[in-house]
C-alpha cells in the first residue's frame, strides 16, 4: 500500500470519527431505547395480617396508604424512551409465602408438669400469604441547551398495590379460615430529572408534587361472616422522592 493510499484512508477513518462524534453530541436519537434503573426511595408497600378466628368482638382501623411512615425501600425500574422524548417507566415487587400445617401431637401430661410425662406438641396452623405492587408512569423528557446531559421531565404515574393474608386453624372450635386483604390505587403529577453521564448510563431524581391515594382493608374472621372494612383517603405534596441510577441499551 503505496502512501497516497494510506493518507487517503487515514482521512476517511478520521472523517468518519468526527460525524459520528458530531452526531452523538447533536443528540442523535434511536426511534426505541430500553433501560434499566435500580431505584432507591419512599415507597407505599401493604402488609396485612388476618385477624383471630375465635374472638367474641372484632374492630378494625383502615391500614396507613401514605409513604410517610414506611421505611425506605430498593427496586427495579425499566423504562422504555421514545424519539428520546416520551418515556414510559414500569416497576413493582411480588412477593408470596405459604406456611403448611402440622397436625397435634398429644402427650401424657396432664395439667401439671411430672417427671417422666411426654408433653404435648401443640398445632401449627397454616398461612398464606400474597402481596404485590406495581406502577406505571408516562413522561415527557426536556432539553437544555445550554446543559444537554441534563434531562428535566414531567408527566403522570399511577400505582396500584395488593395484600392478602389467609389463616387456617388447626382447631375444632374454629368455625372457618380466617382472611384479610387490603389494596389501594393512587395517582400523581410527576417531575424529575435525570443526568446522562455518557450515552448509556444515568442518575436521576423524582418527586410528586401532589399524589392521591384510596386505600381498603377487608377482614373476615370466621367464614359465613360478613365482611368488616374500612377505607381511607390520603393527600400529600412533594410525596415519595426517588433517586435511580441506570443504563439504557
Amino acid at each position: 500500500m503505496n502512501i497516497k493510499s494510506i493518507i487517503t484512508l487515514a482521512a476517511v477513518v478520521l472523517l468518519s470519527a468526527a460525524t459520528v462524534n458530531a452526531q452523538e453530541k447533536t443528540g442523535r436519537t434511536q426511534p426505541v431505547r430500553i433501560g434499566v434503573a435500580l431505584t432507591a426511595g419512599a415507597n407505599s408497600y401493604l402488609s396485612v395480617s388476618a385477624l383471630p378466628g375465635m374472638l367474641t368482638s372484632y374492630g378494625t382501623q383502615a391500614l396507613s396508604a401514605g409513604w410517610t411512615d414506611k421505611a425506605l425501600a430498593f427496586g427495579i425500574e425499566g423504562s422504555l424512551i421514545f424519539c428520546d422524548r416520551w418515556k414510559l417507566d414500569v416497576g413493582g415487587a411480588f412477593s408470596y409465602y405459604n406456611n403448611p400445617s402440622y397436625a397435634l401431637v398429644p402427650g401424657t401430661m396432664g395439667d401439671t408438669y411430672e417427671m417422666g410425662e411426654i408433653p404435648t406438641y401443640e398445632p401449627v396452623d397454616a398461612k398464606i400469604n400474597l402481596n404485590w405492587l406495581a406502577n406505571i408512569a408516562f413522561s415527557y423528557y426536556f432539553r437544555i441547551p445550554a446543559v444537554p446531559n441534563l434531562r428535566p421531565y414531567v408527566g403522570l404515574r399511577a400505582q396500584g398495590g395488593y395484600a392478602s393474608d389467609l389463616w387456617a386453624y388447626d382447631d375444632y372450635r374454629a368455625m372457618g379460615n380466617s382472611a384479610g386483604e387490603a389494596y389501594t390505587v393512587c395517582g400523581g403529577v410527576l417531575t424529575g430529572v435525570d443526568y446522562y453521564f455518557s450515552k448509556n448510563f444515568f442518575v436521576g431524581a423524582s418527586v410528586e408534587p401532589f399524589r392521591y391515594t384510596y386505600g381498603v382493608v377487608k377482614y373476615r374472621p370466621q367464614e359465613g361472616l360478613s365482611i368488616l372494612g374500612a377505607d381511607t383517603h390520603f393527600m400529600s405534596g412533594f410525596a415519595a422522592p426517588q433517586l435511580k441510577i441506570g443504563f439504557l441499551f
